[in-house]
């Protein structure tokens, strides 16, 4: 009986403190704070706009010279003089170097010296074929002898147009004894020192020209935008380029699109143009790699946005985060064309819809967000 009075008072105490708990802790439990919304999200935000903006293609080009020649010496002979300094400007017809020319001159000083002596003989047999008509009208010669001396006339004449010839190419041999640049433009590194023996079969010549003003720049366009390089060529005048520096981008030189290759490199799936540029201040050197923005026309009213507004999806989709009542949506957008700095919309958003260009790393669909000034927001 008495284990059975302790067992009941004890279940009565434990039931007695289980409600005095229940009590005394159902206060703080109806006090404690509801579940808190996730804070906004810090962005930056601009508006879609409707611009006029030029069309553009950007590409990397090479520098090329419109004319580069290796000057080398057309006959064979010993190197007596260089005349040009390496690395400065030549013109045209400019003297480069000379040649030995002694044997030359004597072989010239000889074959005109056969053409008088042809010459002299000429003029006697002309003078003695006058006389031979004279008396030929008088029966004092015979036919015969006329035609014989009318023969010999013929003869020296033609001997004499033949030395006159031989006597020509003389000349022109010495004259290669002279070698001068055939194009304007800037020499390169000498080749050969005075004292050699040159011949026109050496491979390294003596210098090359190349020329400076103008310069071609030969540049490569996917051929997805044919369309937009046959619109450029269809203007009335001819489209423009802008040459900048591959490494800083500064604007070099402004030059014309002279050339559309006749056909796609099969292999690469491009379509090489060629430009031309006045380089007046020479800042284009060939050989040199420049970045080349080419202007293809005007687009019309485009719906404008940051290129940094571009995000990339699944499977590569493209969209922007648009701001609506400080929500922020995720919305597929068709770009018609980009470059550094601004991409134009096709579709997907209108002018005036605010897209996040700064902060978007931290959104989420339907995020609440918090729209800061200019270059506030991080991430």
């Amino acid at each position: 009986m008495v284990s059975r009075r302790w067992v009941w008072t004890g279940l009565a105490v434990s039931a007695g403190l289980m409600a005095w708990l229940s009590t005394a802790l159902s206060p703080k439990l109806q006090a404690a704070d509801p579940p808190k919304a996730s804070p906004a999200v810090p962005v930056r935000v601009i508006q879609a706009s409707l611009q006029d903006l030029p069309s553009t293609l950007s590409a990397v080009g090479q520098v090329q010279a419109l004319q580069q020649v290796l000057v080398r010496p057309q006959i064979e002979g010993v190197l007596t003089e260089v005349l040009f300094k390496e690395g400065q400007p030549v013109t045209r017809g400019q003297v480069l170097a000379r040649l030995d020319d002694r044997s030359l001159r004597a072989q010239v000083d000889q074959a005109q010296a056969d053409v008088n002596r042809l010459k002299a003989q000429l003029q006697i047999a002309q003078l003695d074929l006058k006389r031979y008509e004279g008396l030929a009208a008088q029966a004092a010669v015979s036919t015969q002898q006329l035609d014989q001396q009318v023969a010999l006339v013929a003869e020296l004449r033609a001997q004499v147009q033949s030395q006159e010839a031989a006597a020509n190419a003389a000349r022109v041999q010495l004259s290669y004894a002279t070698i001068t640049s055939p194009v304007a433009g800037r020499a390169g590194l000498r080749q050969v020192d005075v004292g050699n023996l040159v011949r026109p079969t050496d491979a390294n010549g003596l210098v090359s020209v190349v020329q400076t003003q103008p310069v071609a720049v030969i540049f490569s366009v996917p051929q997805g935008r044919l369309g937009e390089v046959r619109q450029a060529v269809k203007q009335s005048a001819p489209a423009r380029v802008q040459i900048a520096d591959q490494e800083q981008g500064t604007l070099l030189a402004e030059g014309r699109l002279t050339t559309v290759d006749n056909r796609v490199d099969p292999a690469s799936g491009s379509l090489k143009l060629k430009a031309e540029v006045p380089n007046v201040k020479e800042e284009l050197w060939p050989g040199q790699f420049v970045a080349v923005t080419l202007r293809t026309g005007t687009l019309d009213q485009a719906l404008v946005v940051p290129t940094q507004a571009l995000q990339r999806g699944l499977k590569d989709a493209t969209f922007v985060w648009r701001v609506r009542d400080n929500v922020a949506e995720m919305v597929p957008v068709k770009v018609r064309w980009q470059d550094d700095q601004r991409a134009v919309i096709a579709s997907g958003i209108a002018a005036g819809d605010a897209v996040v260009v700064d902060g978007q790393s931290r959104l989420k669909p339907k995020a609440t967000v918090k729209v800061l000034p200019a270059a506030a927001a991080k991430g």
